[in-house]
């Protein structure tokens, strides 16, 4: 019996395999599962609105199956009241099944209830859950999400093993009743399969338990009736530059292979979802920095309309988009975790930049009182150099560099000094270059309408703010020159007249400003009950912060008044004070908010 606390209090016994099986069972068919618990503090509503939309997508599921997800009673569950109670629950789990045989078998739906009712009966408790079958990879494969509570409303707490081992032996037990025990035959056949992939393999697996102190690998070690193919598999991963003959029956191992091999398997799933996302774009191309990459320091900025989106990743839980950039390629970002990053509408108009790789403002601190302490920082230097800093403060740096000891890059001495070397910023740079890969890129929405319907937009839209093409314009840069002709077509026509090479002018800008501030103005009168009266150029709002309304010039909040209602920049910090009294001071356009603590930053 294992045991497992609940937040309800006492401990909850659940009947559950003690142990994994010390090894496969003879003809035991296969089946990854893959787990994830998400805290929904650490989370939120919008990162599982997001999931959920990711696994119900259409171009995922067969005809029958769009837009919906099934549960154990129902081809079309009710997603709505699962996700809404999940949000007040402490977490959630998400399951991917795939059985290797998957397509061999006749419908996973039933698989996957079989196994959902086998780990009630293991966790004691009934589960509520929603799942769907994916038919978008080479291998037909279940995504599952789990309310994390008990039907007597404690937490439901899986324990560690039964994540690792006991639901996949579970599916795997479940997959060899249906299909039989795997023959001798089809094991040879899947290995020989694996023998030129570019991805972690069971062979690679056998390999690296078997490698010895010297990163060395002996054929002789490998099972005789699976000699043959190991050797052909040392010889791809040769090919692959991973592994180096030395002898006869000797390889000599490149250190953590299996993690190239991941990257090189995750590349190629990239650009296969490239590929299908510029179907058709025959004027596109991918080249060899197709894959946004973050962690480079001379990285450029991308700008372009957003192709495609998604999720990505093992679990299935971080963001990506795919730019057409101005300058005709076609680019990957990885944006982030899902629901933690604006959600983009296909056609917007974003720029994508690599995070800031420079050394922080801590390391500058650290290093000037280090130089002037021979090389030493400690948190009495920090407060004897600078009498102001709060302990918070000097805490934070401490924190920076147990962060930076941890990589290598410094040292402590047992007196709980730092020894701070000569070129610690340059360490420091090379330690965000790192970190980089963990982080997301920086993205700017430039304009959530497309170019189209940018074209004949009241306001003042994203053309009319991008220079002009130079030279030759490729694909997006071609339809981005082609919109701003006839975008210029239609200011004519409302009298804004621009000379050959210029822009709009400042006061045509407002004029533009105001006439989409006052569309705004006359569609949101009725809703609110009150006229719409335009903020002041220079001076005083106040009211209460009703919400945000996203127009053709940006975003703008609606302040409501006694009488009327007024419209203004937007901002951020707005959002914690809606439905709140606000007041601010207008001066050019921009406004400077007074939200209790303080002046906000001008907007």
């Amino acid at each position: 019996m294992t045991k497992a606390l609940s937040s309800a209090g006492g401990i909850r016994r659940t009947a559950l395999p003690a142990r994994p099986r010390p090894a496969p069972r003879g003809g035991q068919r296969r089946v990854i599962v893959k787990a994830r618990i998400v805290r929904m503090s650490a989370s939120s509503a919008a990162a599982l609105a997001a999931h959920i939309g990711y696994i119900r997508r259409d171009a995922a599921l067969e005809e029958k199956d769009r837009g919906k997800l099934f549960d154990a009673m129902s081809e079309d569950a009710n997603v709505f009241d699962l996700t809404k109670s999940i949000a007040d629950d402490r977490h959630h789990f998400r399951f991917i099944v795939s059985p290797e045989d998957g397509a061999e078998m006749a419908d996973l739906k039933p698989f996957v209830r079989d196994l959902v009712s086998q780990m009630e009966t293991d966790l004691g408790t009934r589960l509520e859950w929603v799942g769907a079958v994916h038919h978008d990879t080479g291998r037909p494969h279940a995504h599952l999400v789990i309310r994390g509570r008990r039907d007597d409303g404690s937490d439901l707490i899986m324990p560690r093993a039964y994540i690792s081992h006991g639901i996949r032996e579970r599916a795997e037990d479940l997959v060899t009743l249906e299909l039989g025990p795997e023959t001798r035959l089809e094991q040879e056949r899947k290995l020989g399969a694996e023998v030129a992939a570019e991805r972690v393999t069971r062979i690679d697996h056998f390999i690296a338990r078997q490698i010895n102190l010297e990163g060395e690998f002996l054929l002789k070690d490998s099972p005789s009736h699976y000699r043959t193919l190991h050797a052909a598999r040392l010889r791809t991963l040769e090919r692959l530059g991973l592994a180096q003959k030395l002898g006869a029956g000797r390889w000599q191992m490149r250190e953590s292979f299996r993690n190239v091999l991941r990257d090189l398997s995750e590349r190629h799933d990239i650009i296969k979802t490239m590929n299908r996302a510029l179907a058709g774009r025959g004027d596109r191309r991918l080249d060899a920095d197709a894959i946004f990459d973050k962690s480079d320091s001379d990285g450029r900025s991308v700008t372009g309309a957003v192709l495609q989106t998604g999720l990505t990743g093992e679990a299935h839980d971080r963001a990506y988009a795919i730019i057409d950039s101005l300058e005709g390629r076609a680019v990957f970002v990885e944006l982030g975790v899902a629901g933690e990053v604006e959600e983009l509408k296909r056609g917007a108009i974003v720029t994508v930049s690599p995070p800031n790789l420079e050394p922080k403002p801590s390391d500058i601190t650290i290093d000037r009182i280090a130089r002037a302490n021979g090389g030493t920082y400690s948190a009495s230097l920090h407060q004897a150099n600078d009498p102001r800093s709060a302990p918070e403060f000097v805490a934070a740096h401490v924190r920076r560099l147990e962060a930076l000891r941890r990589a290598g890059h410094v040292e402590r001495t047992a007196e709980a000094d730092w020894k701070i070397p000569p070129d610690y910023l340059d360490r420091a740079k090379d330690y965000e270059r790192v970190q980089a890969r963990f982080r997301s890129a920086q993205l700017l929405v430039r304009s959530e309408l497309g170019l189209k319907d940018q074209e004949a937009a009241l306001g003042v839209t994203w053309l009319d703010e991008a220079p002009l093409p130079s030279g030759v314009p490729l694909g997006f840069g071609r339809e981005v020159a082609e919109a701003q002709v006839k975008r210029r077509a239609f200011l004519a026509s409302l009298g804004m007249r621009m000379d050959s090479g210029t822009g709009l002018s400042a006061a045509q800008k407002s004029e533009l400003l105001k006439r989409d501030l006052a569309q705004a103005g006359r569609s949101l009168s009725d809703e609110i009950g009150k006229p719409f009266s335009p903020a002041p150029d220079r001076g005083h709002v106040d009211g209460t912060y009703r919400e945000p309304v996203s127009r053709v010039s940006g975003k703008f909040a609606v302040i409501e008044r006694q009488r009327d209602f007024t419209i203004v920049p937007w901002r951020q910090v707005l959002e914690q004070r809606r439905g709140m009294a606000v007041s601010g001071v207008v001066r050019g356009g921009r406004i400077s908010w007074a939200l209790g603590r303080g002046i906000g930053t001008p907007e």
